[in-house]
C-alpha cells in the first residue's frame, strides 16, 4: 500500500483524498550535532517516527517528504549548519499546507524534529488553519514520549537530553549506526549556562523560553550526555513515539471541522 505522498500519481492522490487521510509533514533542519553525529539528525528522526506511525495508520494517513532546512541562526558558528530566515520557513510551510487544502485534504499534521522550529511551525499551523478549509496541528516527535516511556534514561535532568544527547544519539544508533562515531562522543552539561527558570531538556523545559548562540555554551555542539546512548534505547523510543503518534492521527482524523459563526449578527445570535 502506498502511503508516501511523493510516490503517488496524481490520480492516486485524487483517490486518496476521498478517504480523508491525515497528511503528515515532517519538518527538521540541517545542523551540527556534535563531533559524533551527522547534520541530518533532526529531519531523519522526524521522518522515521512519522513513517512508522503512518504505516500503522495507512490508508487513513499519508506521509510527505521531510523539510530538511529551517531556522537555525544560533548554530551557524559550527560549519555545515544551514539557516533559513524565520519568515521564509513560515511562508514555505504555509504554502505546502495551502496546496494540500487546495487538493481537498482537510487534516494536516506538522511533525517537528528541531527544537527551534516550535514557534515557527506553531505559527504556520495556525495560519494554515485560519486561511484554508483545512485544520493543521503541530507537535514534536519527542513530545509523544512521557517520562515513564523514558524510564531507561541514565542522563542527568535537566540537560542530559537536550541536543545531540542520550536520546538523539540513541535514535541515530538505531536508525543509522553507520553515521555515528561514538569514539568522538563527548558529554557537555556542566558548561551549559542554566538557571532556575531557563533550562532545556527534551523531556521538559524551564518556564522561560530563551535561545542564544550555541557556541556560547558548548565547544563540541553537544548539550547533554550522548555517551550513555544505545541502539536499544533508540529502538524503544521510536516504537513508543510512533505508536502514540499513530493513535493521535486516528484521533485527529475524527476531529469535526465545524462552520464558523459571525457573532456580529445580533439578530441571529442574540445575547441571552
Amino acid at each position: 500500500m502506498k502511503y508516501r505522498y511523493e510516490e503517488m500519481t496524481w490520480p492516486e492522490i485524487r483517490e486518496a483524498v476521498t478517504l480523508d487521510p491525515v497528511v503528515v509533514l515532517p519538518v527538521g533542519t540541517t545542523e551540527q550535532h556534535g563531533y559524533h553525529l551527522p547534520l541530518m539528525v533532526d529531519y531523519l528522526c522526524a521522518d522515521e517516527v512519522a513513517r512508522a506511525a503512518v504505516e500503522q495508520a495507512a490508508p487513513y494517513a499519508l506521509l510527505m517528504h521531510p523539510v530538511p532546512y529551517s531556522f537555525n541562526e544560533h548554530h551557524l558558528d559550527y560549519p555545515g549548519t544551514i539557516a533559513v530566515d524565520a519568515h521564509t520557513i513560515i511562508d514555505y510551510v504555509v504554502c505546502i499546507g495551502r496546496s494540500l487544502a487546495h487538493h481537498g485534504f482537510r487534516h494536516i499534521l506538522l511533525l517537528n524534529g528541531h527544537g527551534s522550529n516550535v514557534p515557527f511551525l506553531d505559527i504556520a499551523a495556525r495560519l494554515i488553519t485560519n486561511q484554508t478549509p483545512a485544520i493543521c496541528a503541530m507537535t514534536s516527535w519527542w513530545s509523544m514520549l512521557t517520562k515513564e516511556d523514558l524510564s531507561w534514561r541514565e542522563s542527568r535532568f535537566p540537560g542530559g537530553m537536550a541536543h545531540a544527547c542520550e536520546l538523539e544519539t540513541s535514535m541515530l544508533l538505531h536508525l543509522r549506526s553507520d553515521l555515528v562515531d561514538m569514539t568522538k562522543a563527548v558529554d557537555e552539561v556542566d558548561g551549559v549556562q542554566t538557571s532556575e527558570s531557563i533550562y532545556w531538556d527534551l523531556n521538559d523545559s524551564g518556564p522561560v523560553t530563551f535561545q542564544e548562540f550555541f557556541s556560547r555554551n558548548t565547544l563540541s555542539g553537544v548539550q547533554g550526555q550522548p555517551t550513555l546512548a544505545t541502539a536499544e534505547k533508540g529502538a524503544r523510543a521510536l516504537e513508543v513515539a510512533a505508536s502514540r503518534l499513530a493513535k493521535f492521527l486516528a484521533e485527529f482524523r475524527q476531529r469535526e471541522i465545524r462552520p464558523r459563526r459571525d457573532l456580529h449578527d445580533a439578530e441571529k445570535y442574540p445575547t441571552p
